[in-house]
């Protein structure tokens, strides 16, 4: 994953790049997803907390592992 930090410090063609000059081949040994930035996770004692909601794409948000594993054949026990 590349975070999207809006400042193009890491941009997924040089990420890409890096990774091919490793020898690792996109598409089957890797893939890059770009991510918001998310900057605030904050618990603890006295420090209160903040909950801010990162809203993805609809075909991200939609996505539930619930039904990836159900579709894996993975039942807990």
């Amino acid at each position: 994953m590349v975070r999207d930090t809006g400042e193009g410090f890491y941009d997924p063609y040089i990420v890409s790049e890096e990774l091919l000059k490793h020898g690792f081949i996109y598409d089957k040994d890797y893939i890059i997803l770009e991510v918001p930035n998310i900057v605030n996770i904050t618990y603890g004692r006295d420090v209160g907390y903040k909950i801010e909601q990162e809203t993805l794409p609809s075909d991200i948000e939609s996505i539930s592992a619930t039904k990836i594993r159900a579709n894996a054949g993975y039942n807990p026990v």
